[in-house]
Order: structure tokens, then C-alpha cells, then sequence
């Protein structure tokens, strides 16, 4: 008897231990959305803009991170990255209005991230707070899954066809 209940012991720590390594293998690629942009660099940080505006959100500020690294001092001129910082006014009022949601300023607002490679092909990247609005409960959860859907829509203008 006490042998069976050693290996049923055994045999649960070292089930958590292999699903911990899993979830700590996955995560990383599951916590960012990368998608291809059919168009160059500069065409795809104008037309998230202009999506981001369609769907009712506010482009609060669009960075330019390979000019910042340029201007200062870093060697290589072609490095492509900006970032657009995007806020929607409702989600945002719905969720700080509360002094309990005010931790999800640290996330706040939404970026967009765009980026060209060696090759020339530009991506954009962005958390994916689909399944980032399971870890939350109530309004902040709620929001977070309607966020989620927006960030699908604004996307959708520079994915293939």
C-alpha cells in the first residue's frame, strides 16, 4: 500500500513538473501575435494609423525606435522598428474608473509594432490579449476580450489577402 501511494505521489510531482516545462517552453510564443504585412514599412505604420482611427481608437503616439537608436550613436541607420501607441476611450474610462483596475496602466495604452527584417519583410507584433483577458476577471476581463477583437480588426488592413 505504501509503495502504490510513493509512486501515485511520484507520479503527481513529476506530471507538474513536465506541464510546468511545457507551459514555460509555450508561453513565450504564445504571448505575442506576429503577422506579416503585405505592404513596406512606411505604407504599414500609415495604415494602422488609419485603422486605428476607423475602429474608433486614438493613436496617442507612433515611435520611431531605429531613429532614436540612430540619433544616438548606434551604428546601423537601417534598423526598422516604431511603435504606435493606440488608446480606445471608452475601454479606458470603463476600466481606470475604478481605483481596484488602476494596476492595468502598467499595460496601458495598446501597442502595435512594426518592424522590417534582413530580408526586407515587415511584420507587426503585438501581446495577444485574448489570452491575456483569461487571466482577468470582471471588467478589465470583459474589456480586455472586447480589446482583443478591436486589435483583430485593426490588424486585419495589413494581413494577405
Amino acid at each position: 500500500m505504501k509503495k502504490k501511494l510513493l509512486f501515485f505521489i511520484i507520479g503527481i510531482i513529476l506530471g507538474m513538473i513536465l506541464m510546468g516545462l511545457i507551459v514555460l517552453k509555450a508561453m513565450p510564443g504564445q504571448m505575442f501575435r506576429v503577422v506579416k504585412s503585405e505592404y513596406d514599412f512606411e505604407e504599414t505604420v500609415s495604415m494602422l494609423e488609419e485603422a486605428s482611427y476607423q475602429n474608433n481608437w486614438e493613436v496617442l503616439h507612433i515611435y520611431d525606435i531605429g531613429e532614436c537608436l540612430f540619433n544616438e550613436g548606434y551604428e546601423n541607420p537601417f534598423i526598422k522598428v516604431s511603435v504606435l501607441s493606440i488608446c480606445q476611450p471608452e475601454y479606458s474610462f470603463n476600466i481606470l474608473q475604478e481605483d481596484a483596475n488602476k494596476k492595468i496602466a502598467a499595460i496601458m495604452p495598446c501597442r502595435i509594432g512594426v518592424y522590417e527584417d534582413k530580408e526586407g519583410d515587415v511584420y507587426l507584433t503585438r501581446m495577444n490579449i485574448g489570452l491575456f483577458s483569461k487571466v482577468f476577471t470582471g471588467t478589465i476581463g470583459e474589456i480586455l476580450k472586447l480589446v482583443a477583437q478591436d486589435d483583430e480588426q485593426i490588424v486585419k488592413c495589413v494581413m494577405g489577402k
